[in-house]
């Protein structure tokens, strides 16, 4: 519907001796908006008592017009008792009674928040400035979002307008243009995009736990890998476009696109060439025989553009397989000689964004590159993997600045700080208690608030705190990360707990603090000194404990590790001085965990963990010495105990479907551990369990972990499901 604007003026507006000037302002033909509100939407005001020109007559009708409400306007100027009356008549637009929405896709942005921002009303005339505003407003959503691949439309049905917004997926990728000679594979397969094909050609089955439709559709984000993945390779001349082309797919109901990669070939040398001699230069991490070894062209033979590019992506493939990245090489034709000029990265400097509060030197010693040295792939993964388990921020990104024909390169380490400073840790869990007690004497609490790094200095704050059948404990811990720069994290805990065991109550205070050595490499060491008093009603113990630790941790995530290594060895000796030794024991243990990438998103992880109190004495009557066996360092669905020796395997697979509404990760495990009053005697007594976990990352609480764990004990019975909610990370 396109509106005509009448610019007529009557011949009462000819030049005169006199001024005209405007009592007042009428609209003519409303029938469902009011003219207050018409004048109100235009801006008009202040309006009587102007003269009369035909510019101003010719701005009123534009700002009148301009409110959407109407398909024409025509002005008339009328005499009123010595001034003039401008009157316009206008017709409306035709009356709705409602609008919709139509959504063509899996619903990207959901429907309720895009019908927020329309600003069209019903049961009035169609008003096309809102109609625009509200489509702008419909983009301006799916934009916050990344999405770009959204055709926003309407039109008039009857007395309903519909806005047609259609989202459209990635069929497939397709090579076009100069591809002979090139094998376009391997690139293929580096492009990081999901497409339409790939998902109907998964088995249902596996498409229900491993696909997420919404993922066929890109964000600018996924262009922006898809551009830079092309940028490593040589081929891809200045003239190379990407584009996308409409495509319909029978028995399909989505709106599909193919991704075309429209090649021009980088242009080095006519086809035919022949060099006399070939030559490799600028490389310094890897000799020249080495690299000769590589290419395939050769000296006095006829070679084409395209085996040359061959060639030099052959080299820089080298490098890349070598853990040398980025590396570029630049072809120089000279008379009767190619000169094969390798650019290898350098660090030249590493710059921090987006630490707002955060002070560098905190984490400083975490990023693994330094100026002057090679750019090595590894250090990328090191850097983020020891960022992100700092757990100090919501996202970490390490990436290289500069030209692709440089040979100095800056890191660029890009964070964004938390905006939630507390989490939640802990869990839940039941299982029957024994014959003859209640059914709630089954529970376990466990519930820990952290607030780590609040003011940027690398602080952490937590309050934990249990209840059980036998012990109930209330502790708080302080640590601080590089205190006034020092190579180390320093740390303070304070804890009580009640215990009864065989009848007697135990009360028991504990305060100790702790030092540990800055990772290098992965590895860290630790030392502490504690001291314990316990009382009973009968007895009073004091004791003296110290202990050392080492770890290595190389995960990539402290929060839900999928790659990486860690490992804990830990000592306590109680009694060791001859003083403060009303208990003498020996507590080792140790944890072993493994995460293996078995595809994207997908993982394999494994754990092996032990304890035990060995060589211990104490005064007559006496508790012993335990070792917690529940809760996070339990079997799942198994009741909370606690032991001299305790034992514990499991493994998992993890699935990170990168959710694009709440995170979450899905998991199958497998847990064996017993307790008892050696290993041999807990290895003797081994509980297994299997079953299914869902792992949601709720904002301030934290990751809650809800599953249910069959008990294997040889008989089938439904009582074998045991149901289990815990609060923060697994293993």
């Amino acid at each position: 519907m396109k509106a005509v604007l009448i610019f007529v003026l009557v011949a009462s507006i000819a030049i005169t001796a006199f001024p005209l000037v405007i009592k007042d302002i009428v609209l003519d033909g409303l029938q469902t908006v009011s003219a207050t509100e018409v004048l109100a939407d235009a801006g008009i005001e202040n309006y009587k008592g102007i003269e009369i020109t035909q510019a101003l007559v010719e701005d009123l009708i534009k700002k009148i017009f301009e409110t959407g409400y109407f398909s024409s306007l025509d002005p008339e100027l009328t005499p009123s008792n010595g001034d003039y009356v401008l009157k316009i008549h206008v017709k409306e637009n035709p009356v709705i009674s409602s609008w919709r929405i139509e959504l063509t896709g899996p619903e990207l942005i959901s429907l309720s928040d895009l019908k927020s921002v329309v600003t069209l009303e019903s049961n009035k005339a169609l008003n096309m400035k809102a109609v625009q505003d509200s489509m702008s407003a419909l983009k301006t959503k799916f934009d916050e979002q990344g999405y770009f691949l959204v055709e926003i439309g309407g039109e008039l049905v009857d007395d309903e307008y519909v806005f047609k917004v259609t989202e459209y997926a990635i069929w497939n990728v397709r090579f076009d243009g100069e591809t002979e000679g090139i094998d376009f594979s391997k690139i293929r397969n580096e492009i990081k995009i999901d497409t339409l094909r790939d998902f109907y050609t998964t088995p249902s089955i596996i498409r229900l736990f491993i696909k997420d439709i919404k993922r066929c559709y890109p964000t600018v984000e996924v262009m922006s890998r898809i551009l830079s993945t092309l940028g490593k390779y040589v081929y891809f001349g200045e003239d190379t476009k990407v584009d996308f082309e409409k495509i319909e797919i029978p028995g399909v109901s989505e709106k599909t696109l193919i991704l075309k990669i429209n090649v021009a070939l980088r242009k080095v040398v006519e086809d035919g060439t022949v060099f006399d001699s070939i030559r490799i230069e600028g490389n310094k991490l890897i000799p020249t025989s080495e690299l000769m070894n590589v290419i395939t062209i050769e000296e006095s033979k006829a070679v084409s553009n395209a085996d040359v590019l061959n060639s030099m992506q052959a080299l820089m493939d080298y490098y890349s397989d070598l853990g040398y990245p980025m590396c570029f090489v630049i072809a120089q034709p000279r008379e009767g000689e190619l000169v094969l000029s390798v650019k290898e990265k350098y660090v030249h400097d590493i710059q921090f964004k987006g630490l707002d509060y955060t002070k560098k030197y905190v984490i400083d010693d975490l990023i693994t590159f330094f100026p002057n040295e090679a750019l090595v792939e590894q250090d990328f993964y090191d850097t983020s993997s020891n960022l992100n388990r700092t757990q100090f921020f919501e996202s970490v990104n390490v990436y290289p600045s500069g030209s692709i024909d440089a040979t100095n390169v800056d890191i660029v380490v890009e964070v964004k700080e938390k905006e939630k400073k507390f989490m939640f840790g802990g869990g839940i869990t039941w299982a029957p208690p024994s014959e003859g007690i209640e059914w709630y004497n089954g529970f376990l609490g466990e519930l820990n608030v952290a607030t780590i790094n609040p003011f940027g200095y690398g602080q952490s704050f937590t309050i934990g705190g249990k209840l059980g059948l036998q012990s109930r404990e209330f502790s708080i811990d302080y640590n601080i990360r590089k205190p006034v720069n020092l190579p180390l994290t320093l740390g303070a805990q304070f804890l009580y707990q009640n215990q009864t065991y065989d009848s007697t109550s135990t009360n028991i205070y504990s305060l100790g603090t702790n030092m540990t050595t800055l990772r290098i490499d992965g590895h860290a060491f630790g030392l502490g000194v504690s001291y314990e008093n316990r009382a009973t009603d009968s007895l009073r113990e004091n004791t003296l404990i110290l202990s050392a630790n080492y770890s290595y941790d190389t995960r990539d995530s402290a929060l839900f590790a999928m790659n990486g290594q860690y490992l804990l060895l830990g000592v306590e000796k109680a009694g060791l001085l001859g003083f403060l030794n009303d208990r003498d024991f020996w507590k080792l243990k140790g944890d072993l965990r493994v995460f293996v990438p078995i595809a994207e998103n997908m993982a394999l992880g494994f754990r092996g963990m032990s304890g035990a109190i060995m060589a211990d004495s104490y005064k007559p009557g006496a508790a012993p010495e335990t070792i917690d066996y529940s809760g996070l360092n339990g079997v799942r669905g198994m009741e909370a105990t606690s032991a001299k020796a305790v034992l514990l395997s499991s493994a998992e697979f993890r699935y990170n479907p990168e959710s694009q509404t709440v995170p979450m990760y899905i998991l199958g495990f497998v847990d064996m551990g017993g307790s008892g009053d050696d290993i041999f005697e807990a290895s003797r007594n081994l509980d297994i369990t299997a079953g299914p976990e869902l792992d949601i990352i709720v904002p301030l609480l934290g990751v809650m972990r809800f599953g249910v764990a069959y008990y294997f004990t040889g008989e089938w019975t439904f009582d074998n499901f045991k149901p289990f909610f815990l609060f923060g990370t697994g293993f």
